[in-house]
C-alpha cells in the first residue's frame, strides 16, 4: 500500500524510509510459575473524571489572581484618570499572578494531577508572559501620562518605593533573559534553577514593598489586609518548598539497593526505603518523581525522572540517561548511598485512560514510563494487546532492552524497534516513525485503542499529527514531552 499524502507538520520527512517489520510477537500465554509470579488481576474500572477538579483549580487561580484587583476598584477614586487606574490594575495583576507562581514551584500533586505536567509547565510559561506584559505596562503607562511620573526615571534620587519598583523590574528582565536564552547563554540547569528561584523571590518581595510604599489603594484597610494575607501566603509557600518539604523528604529517604548499566549510556537505579519500617513508595505506572542523590534534601535543585519499575515491585526503579551535569553524577552512585524522592507526580497513566488495548510510541529514554506500564500489566496478568514502537539511532543503544527481554511471554506484547542509523546487519525497521509505518502497524480497529507518546517535543507533535491523519480520536491520544526545561 502506497503512503497517503503527508500530514501537515513534517509528515513527509521520512516517506522514503525502508520499512521492515520486527519478528512476530512472542508466545502470548502468561507463565503460571517461575521467576515472575502473576499478581492477582484487579478488576478494571473506568478512570475517575478529572474535569471537576480541573475546573475548580482554574477557578481558584482566577479568583486569587483577580481578587486584589476587584477590591482595588471597589473603592471609588476620582481625579486619577483612566490611564492611571489602568496602570494600577496592570500592576496589581502582575503582582498577584507572579506571586501565585510560588504555588507551581511547591509541586502540589493534587493541583497538577488533573492537567499533567506538560500542561502545568505550559501554563506557567504562558501566564508568566501575561504577568511580564502587565508588569512592564504598569510603569510605561504612567510615564506616558505626566512628567510627574517620568521623574522616577532618575533612579539615584528616587524614593525607596520607586527603587523597589526598579529592582523588581530589573529582576524580572533578568529572569526573562535567563529563561528564554538559557541554552544560548550556556547556563547549566542547576545554576538556572537556583537563579530562577532567587529572582522570583526578589521580584515579588520588591513588588510588594513598592505597592505598600505607594499608599495609593493600599491606604484602604481591607485592601491592605488582603495583600498582607497574600504576602503571608507567598512567604509560607517559600517556607514549604525550602524547609517543610525537605524535612518530609528526609524522613522518607531512600537508599540505593542496586545499579544496572543499560545500553545507550543509561543506568537503572533501584531504590528501597532507608528506614526499616518505612511505608513502601506507592505510585501509578507512568508517573514520575523529582529525585536528588546526596546527604541532605535541603537543596534548590531536584530533577524529574519517570519510574521504570512495576507498581507491584518492592523497589522503585529509575532508568536515567546520562546526558548532563546532573545525570552524569549518577555515575558516582554506589549501593547504599542516600537518595531523596519527591513524588509521585503526573497523570500520564493507564488508570486515567482505560481501553481494550494500548499503543506506546517512544524515542530513546522516553520508553521509561512504558517500561513501568508494561511491567505492571505483566504482574497483573493483563492480556490486553499492547504494541510498543520504540525509535532509536543505533540498535546497540536501545534503552530498556533488558527490561523488555524480561517481559517475553508474559504479555500480549509486540515490540517494533525503529532504527534511524542502523548497521548493515540490522534487519528490522529502518528510518523514523512516520504515518506510513503507523498505518502498516496499527490494526483496523485502531480507533478503539489508547495511544501513549513519550519523546521530545517535535516527535510528539509529529506523531500526534500522524495519528490524526489516521483518524484516531484525539481523546485517545495522550502524550508527555521530556526535556521541557
Amino acid at each position: 500500500m502506497s503512503p497517503q499524502p503527508a500530514p501537515p507538520r513534517g509528515g513527509g520527512r521520512h516517506a522514503q524510509a525502508r520499512v521492515a517489520y520486527a519478528p512476530p510477537p512472542v508466545d502470548r500465554a502468561a507463565p503460571t510459575s517461575g521467576a515472575y509470579p502473576v499478581v492477582e488481576r484487579r478488576p478494571r474500572r473506568a478512570a475517575p473524571t478529572s474535569g471537576g477538579r480541573a475546573t475548580a483549580w482554574v477557578a481558584a487561580h482566577i479568583v486569587l489572581g483577580l481578587t486584589p484587583l476587584a477590591l482595588c476598584f471597589g473603592e471609588a477614586r476620582e481625579g486619577r484618570g483612566f490611564v492611571v487606574n489602568l496602570s494600577v490594575a496592570l500592576g496589581f495583576v502582575a503582582l498577584s499572578v507572579l506571586g501565585l507562581q510560588f504555588a507551581l514551584a511547591a509541586r502540589f500533586t493534587g493541583a497538577a494531577a488533573p492537567f499533567g505536567i506538560d500542561a502545568v509547565l505550559r501554563y506557567h510559561r504562558q501566564i508568566s508572559f501575561l504577568a511580564v506584559v502587565a508588569a512592564f505596562g504598569h510603569p510605561v503607562l504612567l510615564f506616558c501620562v505626566s512628567d510627574h511620573y517620568r521623574r522616577l526615571l532618575d533612579v539615584v534620587h528616587d524614593p525607596l518605593r520607586a527603587k523597589l519598583a526598579w529592582l523588581s523590574v530589573v529582576a524580572l528582565l533578568a529572569l526573562m533573559v535567563t529563561s528564554i536564552w538559557r541554552r544560548a547563554l550556556r547556563i547549566s540547569y542547576p545554576v538556572w534553577h537556583v537563579l530562577h528561584s532567587a529572582l522570583g523571590v526578589v521580584i515579588v518581595l520588591a513588588g510588594l514593598g513598592h505597592a505598600f510604599g505607594v499608599h495609593y489603594y493600599f491606604g484602604e484597610p481591607l485592601v491592605r489586609l488582603v495583600w498582607l494575607l497574600y504576602a503571608a501566603a507567598f512567604l509560607w509557600l517559600a517556607v514549604w518548598v525550602r524547609l517543610v518539604k525537605p524535612l518530609m523528604l528526609w524522613r522518607r529517604r531512600f537508599r540505593v539497593a542496586e545499579l544496572w548499566p543499560e545500553p545507550g549510556g543509561s543506568v537503572t537505579v533501584g531504590l528501597e526505603p532507608a528506614r526499616r519500617h518505612a511505608r513502601p513508595f506507592r505510585f501509578r505506572a507512568g508517573q514520575f518523581a523529582w529525585i536528588l542523590p546526596g546527604r541532605s534534601p535541603f537543596t534548590l535543585t531536584y530533577h524529574p525522572f519517570s519510574m521504570s519499575s512495576s507498581t507491584h515491585s518492592s523497589r522503585v526503579e529509575f532508568t536515567i540517561k546520562q546526558v548532563g551535569d546532573f545525570t552524569d553524577s549518577i555515575r558516582g552512585l554506589r549501593v547504599g548511598d542516600t537518595v531523596y524522592v519527591d513524588g509521585p507526580h503526573g497523570s500520564f497513566t493507564l488508570e486515567r485512560h482505560p481501553g481494550m488495548g494500548f499503543v506506546f510510541i517512544a524515542a530513546g529514554v522516553g520508553v521509561t514510563p512504558f517500561l513501568s506500564m508494561l511491567s505492571t500489566l505483566a504482574d497483573q496478568g493483563d492480556q490486553r494487546p499492547c504494541t510498543l514502537v520504540l525509535a532509536n539511532r543505533y540498535e546497540d543503544q536501545v534503552t530498556g532492552v533488558r527490561q523488555l527481554a524480561r517481559l517475553q511471554g508474559r504479555l500480549n506484547l509486540r515490540v517494533v524497534h525503529v532504527i534511524s542509523r542502523p548497521s548493515d546487519q540490522w534487519e528490522g525497521v529502518r528510518g523514523h516513525v512516520d504515518a506510513a509505518l503507523l498505518e502498516r502497524l496499527l490494526p483496523q480497529h485502531r480507533r478503539s485503542l489508547q495511544y501513549f507518546i513519550c519523546s521530545g517535543g517535535q516527535m510528539v507533535e509529529a506523531v500526534e499529527d500522524y495519528l490524526d491523519w489516521l483518524d484516531v480520536p484525539r481523546d485517545r491520544i495522550h502524550s508527555e514531552k521530556f526535556g521541557m526545561v
